[in-house]
């Protein structure tokens, strides 16, 4: 589960101290006097199972009006139906002393429908035409409810109708609309001009009824210079397309109905009534970003090396971002669109033909840099946790404590008292909060190189990130100096003050009486690395063989994922992504980066097939 928190799932057990057996010697049962709850038991009582049913389809009609005129509609359905249901045991810490039940169903229904005009004609052989004209509606419903029961007759009886005692019950509805129209002309002149022109118009259920339409343009341009006479036959430039493209497009990703004022039912002592809330944002309306691109690609001696470069510069206003009011309102918070943000950067690929006869041997490199500012928040300051949306810095930087070392001579933990850093002080309550940290990379890519001889083939293929911090809010308590009972990391034993003139990260362990622990930039670490993300080994059987069974083609394969990891982050994994985001809305996802709560590494895998061609 996204949110899941529970300190029984298997990442969180390794808080359990490492004193406290899985089962009691005593009796040889598991063991429930644990400090934190044995998951063990768990597994052995609980359960949380989910039953999916989905339902993809799509219809489609064509009608050839003339030769050079297409008229195209599409119907799409998806349906789904989720059950949930939860059964915590009467030996559990949750569940006990007689059980407790959760009870949940999910339904969806997405429509779309689709219909569209294509036009294409060449005139005078030297101009193609293709035109295409349409409009679109999505249509989407979501029904959620659930229950929760306690007091249950044994272990064996746990769905809720054997429950004395419905705790709760709650059902909920919402859905959105989109519709749109759009437009798009491709020309080509003398099969080396290329030009696109789009425009559509999209409009969203989400935004107030005077701004719920928005029109997004969008150009591109490319000449093919090797179509050109100077350059026709050339073996060393074999291939040149210079590039310009400039869009607008929108973003609409914000909670349902969340221009409008909206209220609940509710109660107060047993009697009904009418809640509001949230607050209305008549205003709302569509993010905005435009984008320009100018791009090269080439091919070099007969395409043996070909390659993209691209300089790119986006520029988002209007952010949809959830800001504060004063709580005295009765709210804390209210959608509005507030201030700009700008991406810029560059991306480069390489592909190279080392090796083209008996041995074939292919490399593909990428790297792309982006440089990320909130430049202008119209005087506001977006926060969730220590994550900061703030005028001149990236979007969710850290913004907490700052981490000074330990004193050698005392192995107290110091912390800067103030923002400009020129003090210290041994309270973390009197730091000073500051930008800590970033989770936005410098930069990233990837490296694969393929090899092929015969009838075996390897492919290997490294992904790199630089630059990028991640919040270990686990070593909260992993790595706390024995402030409260939880197991401790390992490089916490190597690296901890023990006397007077050590230099080292983490100060000196004061068993219940802390020392300078809690949230600072000490839980805050560098987390680039470089991942041999997959790695491939093949061998295709001769042809001659395969045929005698009939086959067209047989090949046996091994494939590994995340098989070796350089880095120096002290977590489990690098790449981690935040939990918690399903709890925490979308504004939360998108600021809430590098975030690593026991969150599960990814696996380390090895797979073996066999791909048969009938």
């Amino acid at each position: 589960m996204a949110n899941d928190r529970a300190f029984a799932t298997p990442l969180q057990m390794i808080a359990l101290p490492s004193v406290q057996p899985t089962h009691d010697p005593t009796t040889g049962e598991l063991n429930r006097r644990t400090v934190y709850e044995n998951g063990l038991v768990v597994r052995e009582y609980n359960n949380f199972d989910t039953e999916v049913f989905r339902n993809f389809g799509n219809l489609f009609a064509s009608l050839q009006i003339s030769p050079n005129l297409t008229f195209r509609s599409e119907a799409g359905i998806d349906i789904l139906r989720q059950h949930e249901w939860e059964y915590r045991g009467r030996l559990t810490n949750d569940g006990g002393p007689a059980g407790w039940g959760f009870d949940r169903n999910v339904s969806s229904r997405v429509y779309s429908l689709e219909n569209y005009f294509t036009y294409q004609q060449v005139f005078a052989e030297q101009v193609e035409l293709d035109l295409l004209l349409g409009a679109s509606l999505q249509y989407a419903d979501y029904d959620f409810s659930s229950a929760t029961g306690r007091g249950f007759p044994s272990d064996e009886f746990r769905r809720l109708a054997s429950a004395a005692d419905i705790e709760s019950a709650s059902a909920s509805a919402t859905g959105f609309r989109y519709n749109s129209f759009f437009s798009r002309a491709n020309m080509k002149f003398m099969d080396r001009y290329l030009l696109t022109l789009s425009a559509r118009t999209d409009g969203s259920s989400r935004f107030g009824a005077d701004n719920r339409y928005g029109f997004f343009p969008a150009v591109s341009a490319a000449w093919l210079v090797n179509e050109e006479d100077f350059l026709a036959g050339n073996y060393y430039l074999s291939f040149l397309k210079p590039r310009f493209s400039w869009g607008l497009t929108g973003n609409s990703e914000i909670d349902n109905f969340a221009a409008r004022g909206l209220y609940t039912g509710s109660n107060y002592a047993g009697l009904w009534g009418v809640v509001s809330s949230s607050l209305p944002s008549e205003d709302l309306r569509w993010e905005s970003t435009t984008q320009w691109n100018a791009g090269l690609d080439f091919g070099l001696f007969n395409d043996r090396i070909t390659g993209e470069i691209d300089y790119y510069v986006k520029k988002t206003e209007d952010l949809l971002l959830n800001v504060q009011v004063p709580a005295t309102s009765g709210y804390t918070t209210v959608y509005r669109n507030v201030g700009n943000m700008e991406n810029k950067g560059w991306e480069f690929v390489l592909n190279t033909v080392n090796f083209d006869r008996n041995f074939r041997w292919n490399t593909n490199f990428n790297i792309a840099f982006n440089s990320n500012k909130v430049t202008d928040l119209d005087g506001q300051v977006i926060s969730s946790g220590i994550w900061r949306v703030m005028e001149g810095e990236p979007i969710g930087v850290f913004y907490t404590k700052e981490y000074a070392g330990v004193d050698p001579d005392t192995g107290n933990a110091l912390f800067y008292l103030n923002e400009e850093g020129d003090e210290t002080t041994t309270s973390l309550a009197a730091a000073a909060n500051r930008i800590v940290g970033d989770p936005n990379p410098d930069f990233w890519g990837g490296f694969t190189n393929t090899f092929q001889y015969r009838g075996f083939d390897l492919s290997v293929m490294f992904q790199f990130v630089y630059g990028h911090d991640i919040y270990n809010h686990g070593r909260q308590w992993q790595a706390d100096g024995f402030s409260w009972f939880d197991n401790q990391t390992s490089d916490f034993y190597k690296d901890h003050w023990r006397q007077p003139g050590d230099d080292t990260y983490y100060p000196e362990p004061r068993f219940f009486l802390g020392n300078g622990y809690g949230v600072s930039s000490m839980l805050i670490f560098d987390a680039s690395y470089i991942r041999l993300k997959d790695l491939t080994l093949g061998y295709t059987l001769p042809a001659d063989v395969v045929s005698r069974a009939n086959l067209q083609n047989v090949r046996l394969f091994v494939r590994g994922y995340n098989l070796l990891t350089f880095t120096d982050y002290p977590g489990w994994d690098p790449e981690t992504s935040a939990p918690d985001t399903a709890a925490q809305g979308t504004q939360a996802s998108n600021i809430r980066q590098g975030w690593d709560f026991y969150t599960a590494p990814q696996p380390r895998t090895i797979t073996f097939g066999i791909n048969l061609g009938i």
